[in-house]
């Protein structure tokens, strides 16, 4: 079996600002095909780490690769042909109308794109007959990522993708992406919300702080969170067990209701259960992401 084309790639990259450190020594691969998810709190580093990749920003340290080509200054702009770019609250032509913009994106384009720009514009809905500088940031949102997708690109890497958009649009969104797995696209998506990239990414790398904390598959990420038991009991003194997080204790009308994070096996947490006097009812499920990655941050903070 072959091995898979890397489309990008870091290399101890750190970048500096004066005396502020953004990045530090970051380094890691997404290979063709793959839907990364990069999550990361607001000032993480995403940012000026997407800046590099694309050659807007240089790195102070390390190398960056681009479909197969180093990334120097100014030499990235020749591959953004290939590329689709979009981030949140980015720099639209204000006085052209949606209309014009495709117009000229597809004029520049190297191929016939008509057919995905019109699915785009089905699916998306955005107006196009208004100058783009009246819009709404949710209205300016969905032509940024119709211009990402629409000429068929080699990679698309987006910026805070959904920022700005409603509920409904956001689920467009994601569908889309959904469909893109399922051909073999290649994505690199930055988010501060884990749950916006989970099921949707193959991979999903956490930043902290200009650090790479994780480079996990999502399903992975689930299993060091653990899982989410509550059990409904007629005891009042019921206790959460040994090595539980996120305890929560609730008595009402009769009934104590525990709920807690588990990080232990089956069997660990068996015993516990068969000590429960009066259990009424019981449920385990998945820790939520936001969770899981709420306890990965804490737990560097206690590391650093």
């Amino acid at each position: 079996m072959s091995t898979p084309k890397t489309v990008i790639q870091l290399k101890h990259v750190t970048k500096q600002f004066g005396k502020l450190t953004a990045l530090s020594n970051v380094s890691f691969k997404i290979h063709q095909g793959e839907i990364v998810g990069f999550v990361g709190a607001n000032g993480a580093g995403k940012t000026t780490t997407i800046s590099t990749i694309l050659g807007f920003i240089n790195a102070t340290t390390g190398t960056v690769e681009l479909l197969g080509e180093k990334v120097e200054p100014q030499s990235a702009f020749g591959l953004h042909h290939r590329i689709g770019y979009a981030a949140g609250d980015m720099e639209l032509p204000a006085k052209l109308t949606a209309k014009q913009y495709f117009s000229f994106l597809l004029h520049q384009s190297d191929g016939d794109y008509t057919k995905q720009y019109k699915e785009l514009v089905q699916r998306f809905k955005p107006q196009l007959d208004k100058k783009i500088g009246t819009l709404s940031r949710g209205n300016k949102q969905k032509i940024a990522l119709i211009a990402a997708f629409m000429t068929d690109p080699d990679v698309v890497i987006l910026d805070e993708p959904t920022s700005g958009l409603d509920p409904v649009m956001q689920e467009a969104f994601l569908d889309l992406v959904r469909e893109l797995r399922t051909q073999g696209k290649t994505i690199f998506m930055s988010s501060h919300y884990l749950t916006e990239v989970a099921d949707v990414c193959s991979r999903v790398i956490l930043m902290r702080d200009g650090l790479i904390i994780e480079d996990v598959s999502a399903q992975a990420l689930l299993e060091k969170s653990g899982k989410l038991v509550r059990i409904v009991t007629g005891y009042k003194a019921t206790r959460a067990p040994k090595g539980a997080s996120d305890v929560e204790i609730e008595t009402k009308r009769g009934k104590t209701t525990v709920s807690f994070v588990f990080k232990g096996t089956a069997e660990e947490l068996q015993p516990w259960i068969a000590s429960v006097k009066q259990l009424q009812d019981i449920e385990v499920s998945e820790y939520n992401l936001e969770g899981a990655f709420k306890s990965l941050y804490e737990s560097e903070e206690k590391s650093s």
